[in-house]
Order: C-alpha cells, then sequence, then structure tokens
C-alpha cells in the first residue's frame, strides 16, 4: 500500500496527463493519436537527459561544483548561499533546472547540515535560481525547448526576449542571499571523486554539442537522436534506466490531450478566447495548477504569442511547489536530509517564492509585454 502511495506522490502528473489524453480521446475519436506528437521535442528533450545523466554518473558536475567550492574558499554560509545560487543559476542553462538541483542540492544540504533553518532558506533560493536561471537558454528547462521549437523562433529572438528577466531574476536572487546569517561551515572536499574514463567525457560533450545544433536547426533532430543513443548503448548502456521517463509520457500525453482539445467542438474557440490578450497572466496561474510544463503544452495551441506564453511559464514556475517540477525534486531531497522539517520548508518556500514572483510578475507586466 505504501508503495502505491509513492507512486502516486510521484507520479501525480503522468497521472493527471493521462487522464486528461484518455478523456480526450473518448470525446474525439481519431485513427493515430501518434501523430499529434512532437517528436522533435521528444528527441532533443530525451538525448539531453541521456548526457546529462551520462555526465552526472561520471562525476563531472559533482567534481566541478567541488573546484568552484574550494576555488571561492568558502568559510561562512552567506558567502556558501552565494556561491551555490550562483552556480546554480547559470548552470541550469545548460543542464537543465532539473538536473542542475539533483546534482547541487545535496552539496547544499552539506555545506548547511549544521544549521537546518538556514538549510530550508539556502535549498529554497536555490529552487528559485534554477527555475529562473533555466529561462535564459531554449534547453534549460522543457517548456522553453517546446515553445522554441513549436513556434520556430530563432536564437536571437529567443534570447532578447528572455534576458531582461534572466537579469532581473539574477538581481532577486542575489538580494535574497544578503539576507542569509552569515555562520561558520566546513565544506567537504569533492576532489576525490573520480571522473570517468577521459573518452567517455569527450563523447558526451560531443553529443551535447550535436544536441544544441540540432536544437537550432542546425543538424536534423532523428540523425542526432539516432546518434546520441547509440553512442551511450555501445558506452554505457546503464544511463538509459535513470532517464526521468515520467517527464516524456507526460509530454506525450499532453500532445494529444492538447491536439484533442483544438479538435473539439468549439473548445478552441472558447479556450482562445479566454487566453487571447491574458496570454501572460494565463500561463502563471496554470502553471501554479497543473506545473509549468503541461501549462506551456495547453497554452501553445490556443495562441500565436508565445513570448508571453514563455514568460508566463518560466515565471510561473515560482509560486507553489507543484509549479515546477524541478521545486518538486528539490523538496524530495531534502525531506531526505537529517532533521528535515517538510512544514517550515513549505511554509519557508511559499513565502519567498510568492514574493519574488509577484515582484517579477510586476516588471515582466509593466517592461515585457507593452
Amino acid at each position: 500500500m505504501s508503495e502505491i502511495k509513492e507512486f502516486l506522490k510521484k507520479e501525480f502528473v503522468v497521472i493527471i496527463a493521462g487522464i486528461a489524453a484518455l478523456v480526450s480521446c473518448a470525446l474525439v475519436p481519431a485513427a493515430n493519436y501518434i501523430d499529434y506528437v512532437n517528436t522533435d521535442v521528444i528527441g532533443i528533450l530525451f538525448s539531453l537527459m541521456l548526457i546529462i545523466a551520462g555526465l552526472k554518473g561520471n562525476n563531472v558536475i559533482s567534481r566541478f561544483s567541488g573546484f568552484i567550492v574550494r576555488k571561492t574558499r568558502i568559510l561562512g554560509t552567506r558567502k556558501a548561499a552565494f556561491v551555490i545560487v550562483i552556480l546554480t543559476f547559470f548552470l541550469s542553462m545548460f543542464v537543465t533546472n532539473d538536473a542542475a538541483l539533483i546534482a547541487l542540492v545535496p552539496i547544499t544540504i552539506m555545506f548547511f547540515e549544521e544549521y537546518p533553518g538556514l538549510m530550508i532558506y539556502a535549498v529554497v533560493i536555490q529552487t528559485i535560481a534554477a527555475n529562473m536561471g533555466s529561462m535564459a537558454t531554449p534547453f534549460g528547462n522543457p517548456q522553453n525547448l517546446m515553445i522554441f521549437t513549436s513556434y520556430d523562433v530563432s536564437a536571437w529572438t529567443f534570447f532578447k526576449a528572455a534576458a531582461p528577466t534572466v537579469c532581473v531574476s539574477f538581481a532577486a536572487v542575489m538580494l535574497l542571499c544578503l539576507f542569509m546569517p552569515d555562520k561558520p561551515v566546513v565544506p567537504e572536499d569533492y576532489s576525490e571523486l573520480e571522473l570517468g574514463k577521459s573518452s567517455f567525457l569527450l563523447l558526451y560533450g560531443v553529443l551535447f554539442v550535436l544536441v544544441l545544433l540540432s536544437v537550432f536547426g542546425v543538424l536534423n533532430v532523428l540523425v542526432v537522436f539516432a546518434s546520441v543513443c547509440a553512442v551511450v548503448i555501445i558506452i554505457e548502456p546503464r544511463r538509459f534506466v535513470e532517464i526521468d521517463y515520467g517527464l516524456l509520457v507526460t509530454f506525450v500525453f499532453f500532445f494529444i490531450f492538447v491536439e484533442n482539445l483544438q479538435r473539439l467542438n468549439g473548445a478552441r474557440e472558447f479556450m482562445a478566447s479566454l487566453v487571447d490578450g491574458r496570454e501572460f497572466f494565463a500561463s502563471v496561474a496554470t502553471s501554479q495548477v497543473i506545473s509549468n510544463v503541461p501549462a506551456a503544452m495547453v497554452l501553445t495551441g490556443f495562441t500565436d504569442n508565445w513570448k508571453a506564453v514563455m514568460l508566463g511559464t518560466d515565471v510561473g514556475g515560482l509560486g507553489t511547489p507543484i509549479a515546477s517540477l524541478a521545486s518538486l525534486i528539490s523538496l524530495r531531497i531534502y525531506n531526505d536530509a537529517e532533521n528535515s522539517s517538510p512544514l517550515k520548508y513549505l511554509g519557508v518556500f511559499l513565502l519567498v517564492n510568492f514574493a519574488v514572483l509577484a515582484g517579477i510578475y510586476a516588471f515582466v507586466y509593466f517592461t515585457q509585454l507593452g
């Protein structure tokens, strides 16, 4: 019974997406639902997950984090917060917000293990840093990747749209770090971790570049996807079991749901009328309830205003813990820490997140959507 509860808790979004897809299929029968799925998005996302699993499994991310820690000579909790938050913010741009938190939240917990209250605050602002830093690139989070490919946005147009909010978000998390009380810490030395084979690391690096080229339309997605899978099967096939298949299945379900919804008589017009002119608000509000990735998948089918949806779902990752799947990852890792306090964490999380959400929402609304 406990295993079932754990599964339902972990795969809640997948289950909801599956139910939505099944209901929509009953209302709008079709011959081939697989045609609804954006295979480019799935292929790129799967490839990135596989490469990141390889880099993480070969201790690349942990060793890099340890290098930063040694170079910055962390002696106190405030400096630790600054270093970890900056590292998380920029790392999330390239390895996704989920992967950055999976790699770095345990380091945060290690730094703050003597100060449980400060640990909560540190993990919360680190999570905000990951969610907001990841909006800087088309591949920093799943919703950006989907919007970038679905609307065929140019790289320059995307960066220009995201940059102001990214800069303001960075200033916000830096400000939050200033409120961290300064206590002494003794960081762990990650230099003892051994890196994987240099040939493996080189191959993962090359594959990562190939995926980036496919994101920007330089290479064929299918060719790159096949190449990534073939190389990983040869060098480290165990990385396939480390993929978040639940997220991929969620994408498939929502692609089917949105396409069916658009084919339902009157549904497209109704949804479009609700979203039209309110894309940013609708994206932020929907993200609070169903998470920003599904929100982006639903709303892209009913508006051409990609910028408002992108900004709304990225900013909408702030707020409730379910607004971003990355936030749930942080919560899960924190809960496994010794002397964790989930209720206290939730209280701090909601307070800080909604405060930052209010500020960044106002900035975007008054300066970016005119």
